[in-house]
């Protein structure tokens, strides 16, 4: 090995040194951020760079340490494949969420994983502000996110106030969601717009929806439970009527995707509605085969997906002429992990239908609907019906080790991925 080859085996080893250091010296930078809100307390930074200086220092001195190690390596040996020396670059982002994740207990990752109602750990029949009840909640039950509906808003200024507050109470970062589909009654302040099935074009979606995140966005809510993503003909699913673009599934890909860059170029994280499609559900099964829904209902996932939408809900119907059985989707590890993961090829965020539903309370209890959405593959876990229930029962499976600690945190990593993708861009 020559010294030109030890210089730039030497170089690339120092990039990954600063890159560590920077990812570090980034979530101080965000953590501050995100716990004293718009404006950074210089009390609180503080607090926070002492809290991370030690793994500052610790990553400084094993990347030194390596350093020297491989440079006697280097010198001792007679040849080496220059082409087997490439490595690729650290990605600033899965070191944020290492660093994260390192300083989480267990209870903490697993009450990640759950997005409920304000009102399903305050305790208030109807949540409108956010104050000690709000801090302490989320202090006992440090969730993964909240979903607010329009009976949370009364005005403009009361919702900010109320989102601003509960960002700053939460002790990570939180998905702040709400369910605004384009048409009419949308709520939280917003103008109504043209229904999905009225708007045949993407000027036009984007138009609706633009106008919906920007909104959402000036509230700091950073996830929408939309589009509908589905299906559907006049003879279909009733409730669908009006909510999805139209029963074609080639004409209706670029609408759907057209929705979901409008959300997420503001920073509004898109949540499609429903995998695998409920267009045409009778009785609460989806009757087709697995080749039929590729050549139809999954064409606007499959669209969606390559164009990167953040999120993909999966319905709580029935598909047993795909999955073998009556199981609910949103917790079939053979329509999450199979086919949504490996038929599609998706690797963002899996968030269940709502866990309080009578489809599945009426089969499961809260802990076993929990525990089988996540070895099914599912990341969030939306909104079951006793959250105590439905967290104490992760919590006993993974002492069991009917889950693993690992498999928490590969959905961990996927959330945090999407929390912290804006941020970070704004930060750098």
């Amino acid at each position: 090995m020559d010294k030109k080859e030890l210089t730039s085996r030497e170089k690339r080893r120092r990039r990954r040194i600063r890159s560590q250091i920077a990812a570090y010296l980034t979530l101080v930078i965000v953590v501050g951020a995100l716990t004293t809100g718009a404006v950074i307390g210089i009390k609180a930074l503080i607090q926070h760079m002492n809290q991370y200086n030690d793994k500052v220092a610790e990553a400084l001195q094993e990347a030194e340490t390596n350093v020297e190690h491989e440079t006697a390596v280097i010198e001792s040996s007679t040849a080496e494949d220059v082409t087997q020396e490439a490595e690729p670059e650290d990605n600033p982002l899965d070191e944020l969420v290492d660093a994260l994740l390192q300083d989480m207990t267990l209870e903490e990752k697993v009450a990640g994983m759950f997005m409920v109602t304000p009102e399903s750990i305050t305790g208030v029949g109807k949540a409108v502000q956010a104050g000690e009840g709000t801090k302490n909640a989320l202090t006992e039950n440090p969730v993964g996110g909240l979903l607010y509906s329009s009976a949370n808003y009364q005005s403009d200024n009361q919702f900010l106030e109320m989102m601003t507050n509960t960002r700053s109470y939460s002790k990570y970062p939180l998905f702040l969601a709400v369910r605004a589909e384009c048409g009419d009654n949308i709520g939280f302040g917003i103008e109504s717009t043209a229904k999905a099935s009225e708007l045949t074009d993407t000027d036009s979606v984007r138009e609706a929806y633009g106008a919906i995140a920007t909104k959402l966005a000036a509230f700091g809510i950073n996830m929408d439970l939309a589009p509908v993503a589905d299906i559907v003909s006049e003879q279909g699913n009733s409730s669908l009527q009006g909510r999805t673009f139209g029963s074609d599934g080639a004409t209706a890909a670029p609408l759907v995707n057209a929705a979901v860059q409008s959300l997420q170029e503001r920073e509004v994280s898109a949540v499609l509605l429903t995998f695998p499609g409920e267009g045409a559900v009778t009785d609460g099964k989806v009757s087709k085969s697995l080749e039929e829904m590729k050549n139809s209902d999954f064409l606007t996932f499959q669209s969606a997906i390559q164009n990167g939408a953040d999120c993909i809900m999966v319905s709580n119907v029935s598909a047993p002429e795909i999955t073998g059985d009556d199981t609910p989707c949103s917790l079939s590890g053979t329509m999450i992990t199979d086919v949504l993961r490996g038929t599609l090829g998706y690797n963002g965020i899996v968030m269940t239908d709502m866990l309080g539903d009578s489809a599945i309370t009426a089969r499961y209890s809260d802990g076993d609907a929990a525990v089988a959405a996540i070895v099914a593959g599912a990341d969030i876990l939306l909104c079951p019906a006793d959250f105590s229930k439905a967290y104490q029962g992760v919590l006993d499976a993974v002492s069991a080790g009917t889950i693993t600690e690992e498999r928490i945190q590969e959905s961990l990593y996927r959330i945090y991925r999407v929390k912290y993708k804006n941020t970070l861009n704004n930060v750098q």
